[in-house]
C-alpha cells in the first residue's frame, strides 16, 4: 500500500456539521472545515504543526498583503493541489525511493523495534526490563495504521528527546514547547486558524528555489554524526530555514505489514505497521536555531551564546510564563515564537483588518521530559493581546514585577504549610501540588489585573495604578489563606499541633512584600495606599 501524505486521504477533519471526514490536503481551504481529529493530544498538536509546515513550505504568502488576501479568500483545491505538487515527492510514506521522515538507507539488518517505541510516552527498554511500567503500560499499542504510524513518526522527529548513545534529540532540543496563535471563534474555518501561524516570505523564511534535501533531509543520504565536527547548524550551506519544520534527527525506517487492526484508532486497516528499523548517529542539530513555532531563552549577559527552546517543566504551564510567550524580553533572556511575536505587535491587523483580538489565545503545549522519560504532557490556552511595540518593554517589566510578588506569596504558602505539618522537620516529599493550586486559584485575578495594567499604559501611565494593585495583592493574600485553611485546617478533628498551625497561618497572613515594589506602587507594608 502506498500513502502520499500530500495527495491521499489520510487526515480526519471535523466539519461544521459536527461530522468528520477523511480528506486530501488540497481540500484544506474548504469553509466547512473546523478542526482536526486525532486519538492522542500530542498527535493533535503535531498535526497542527504538520499542516502549518505544509502551508509555510509550499504556499507561503509573499508579504502581508498577500497573507491578508488568502485569509479573506482561502485557496481553491486547484490552487492547493498545484502548490502541493511541488513537494509531494517528499511525502511518500512507503516507497522504493525516499520515504517521509525516514532514513535514506533501508537500514536492513539494523535494530528492529516495536512500533510502540515511536510514542514518546511509551515505556523504555529499561522500564520494561525492570517491570516498572506502573503508569504507562506496555502492550497497549502493538499495531498502527499507516496514517497513525506517519503521525507517530512525525511527532517523534519534531519532539525527539534524548534516546541513548547517538540517538539524537530534535532540532529544538528534547521536549520543546510549541506556541500557536489560535481562535475560539466557532465560525472560523480551519484554514484561517492555521493561517494565523503562517508568516510571509519577507518575514525571514525565504521561498526556496528547490524542494530538495536542504528542506527535506530524507531526500538524500543522512548526514551522520558519529564523528566530531559533523554538527548541523542553521547557517550551514545546504540547509534552508524551512528545514526547521521537517528536521529529522532519528534514523528510522517503518516496516509495512498486511491488513490488521489499528490499536490507536480501534478500527481495521488495509495495511499496518508493527515495527521499524533504527540506527543511531542521525543528524546532530546544534547551535542557535529559531523555529517559528517555539519560544526561546538565552543568557542575557551572553546573548551571543547558544539560544535554547523553552521546555515543559514540572508544575505545568501558567500565567507566570504568559508574558514570556507573548513578548520579547531581552533583559531577562526570553524570545517569543516568531508567529506569536508577529501578531503581538500587529495591532492594526488584528483589530481593524481581522477584528479577531477578542477571540485569540496563545496555545502552549509540549512534553515535560526527564531525559528519555516523559513525565507528563502539558498544555494551556492563555489570553492573547496586542500592544504597540514602544509599550512592550514597560509592559513586560511591570508584568514580571507582579509575577514576582505572586511568586513570593506562593513561596510563603508552601513554607507555611510545611511548617504547619512538620515544624522544623525536613521533608523529601513533593509539595508541587501546593504550587499548582496557588497558580490556578490566582489566575482570574491576574488577568483582571492585566486589563488594568494595559489600560494604564495606554493612558500614558508608567505602572499599574494603586487601586488595581491593591486588588491584586488582596487576591493573592486571600487565596493563599484560603488554600492554607483548606490544606491544613479544614479537618476539625485534627487538633494536634494546633498552636503551630495557627502560628504558621499568622506568618502567611503577614507576608512581607519587597520594599522597592511597595515604594513603586505607593503602598505601605500592609499593602495599603500611602496617603
Amino acid at each position: 500500500m502506498n500513502l502520499n501524505l500530500c495527495t491521499d486521504e489520510w487526515l480526519r477533519f471535523r466539519l461544521a456539521s459536527g461530522e468528520s471526514a477523511l480528506l486530501p490536503l488540497k481540500e484544506l481551504g474548504r469553509e466547512d472545515l473546523r478542526d482536526l481529529v486525532m486519538p492522542r493530544q500530542d498527535f493533535y498538536g503535531a498535526a497542527w504543526q504538520f499542516l502549518i509546515g505544509i502551508l509555510q513550505t509550499a504556499f507561503a504568502p509573499v508579504d502581508e498583503t498577500e497573507w491578508l488576501e488568502y485569509y479573506e479568500s482561502p485557496p481553491s483545491p486547484d490552487s492547493l493541489a498545484e502548490a502541493l505538487g511541488r513537494i509531494e515527492h517528499a511525502f511518500e510514506l512507503f516507497s522504493d525511493g525516499p520515504c517521509f521522515m525516514q532514513d535514506y538507507d533501508p537500514l536492513e539488518g539494523d535494530t528492529q523495534v516495536d512500533v510502540s517505541s515511536l510514542l514518546i510516552d511509551a515505556p523504555g527498554g529499561n522500564t520494561l526490563k525492570l517491570n516498572t511500567d506502573h503508569f504507562i503500560k506496555r502492550g497497549q499499542v502493538n499495531v498502527l495504521s499507516p496514517a497513525m504510524a506517519a503521525m507517530a513518526l512525525f511527532t517523534l522527529q519534531i519532539n525527539a528527546p534524548s534516546g541513548g548513545q547517538g540517538h539524537r534529540t530534535g532540532l529544538r532540543g528534547g521536549g520543546p514547547l510549541t506556541t500557536l496563535v489560535v481562535s475560539s471563534d466557532p465560525s472560523l474555518s480551519l484554514f484561517r486558524r492555521l493561517w494565523l501561524n503562517v508568516v510571509p516570505v519577507n518575514s525571514g523564511l525565504p521561498k526556496p528555489e528547490r524542494f530538495d534535501e536542504s528542506i527535506f533531509p530524507w531526500l538524500a543520504p543522512t548526514r551522520t554524526s558519529k564523528e566530531k565536527g559533523t554538527e548541523v547548524y542553521m547557517s550551514d550551506e545546504g540547509v534552508h530555514p524551512l528545514q526547521q519544520y521537517w528536521a529529522m534527527p532519528r534514523r528510522i525506517r517503518l516496516e509495512m505489514g498486511g491488513e490488521g487492526h489499528c490499536d490507536l484508532l480501534d478500527e481495521p486497516a488495509p495495511a499496518t505497521v508493527a515495527s521499524y528499523r533504527t540506527k543511531n548517529y542521525g543528524i546532530n542539530y546544534s547551535g542557535t536555531w529559531a523555529h517559528p513555532l517555539t519560544p526561546y531563552r538565552f543568557d542575557p549577559k551572553k546573548p551571543e551564546q547558544e539560544h535554547f527552546s523553552s521546555k515543559g517543566q514540572p508544575g505545568g504551564i501558567g500565567y507566570r510564563q504568559w508574558h514570556q510567550f507573548l513578548f520579547e524580553d531581552r533583559d531577562n533572556g526570553y524570545l517569543p515564537a516568531k508567529v506569536v511575536a508577529r501578531m503581538g505587535v500587529n495591532q492594526e491587523l488584528l483589530e481593524e483588518e481581522l477584528e479577531l483580538e477578542d477571540h485569540l489565545s496563545v496555545w502552549v503545549f509540549g512534553f515535560d521530559m526527564d531525559n528519555m522519560k516523559a513525565r507528563s504532557w502539558h498544555e494551556a490556552r492563555m489570553p492573547f493581546l496586542t500592544m504597540a511595540p514602544a509599550r512592550v518593554p514597560l509592559f513586560v517589566q511591570e508584568v514580571g514585577s507582579q509575577v514576582s510578588v505572586a511568586n513570593d506569596y506562593r513561596s510563603a504558602l508552601r513554607r507555611a504549610c510545611k511548617t504547619a505539618w512538620l515544624g522544623d522537620g525536613d521533608s523529601s516529599g513533593d509539595l508541587g501540588f501546593i504550587d499548582e493550586q496557588f497558580w490556578s486559584a490566582t489566575e482570574p485575578a491576574f488577568y483582571e489585573m492585566i486589563k488594568h495594567l494595559r489600560a494604564n499604559l495606554e493612558a500614558g501611565e508608567q505602572k499599574l495604578e494603586t487601586e488595581p494593585c491593591q486588588a491584586w495583592l488582596h487576591a493573592l493574600k486571600s487565596q493563599s489563606l484560603s488554600l492554607f485553611d483548606a490544606l491544613v485546617l479544614s479537618d476539625a478533628s485534627q487538633t494536634d499541633h494546633i498552636g503551630r498551625k495557627l502560628k504558621a497561618r499568622r506568618s502567611l497572613q503577614w507576608t512581607k512584600l519587597r520594599k522597592e515594589y511597595l515604594n513603586k506602587h505607593g503602598l505601605n507594608e500592609k499593602g495599603a495606599a500611602n496617603v
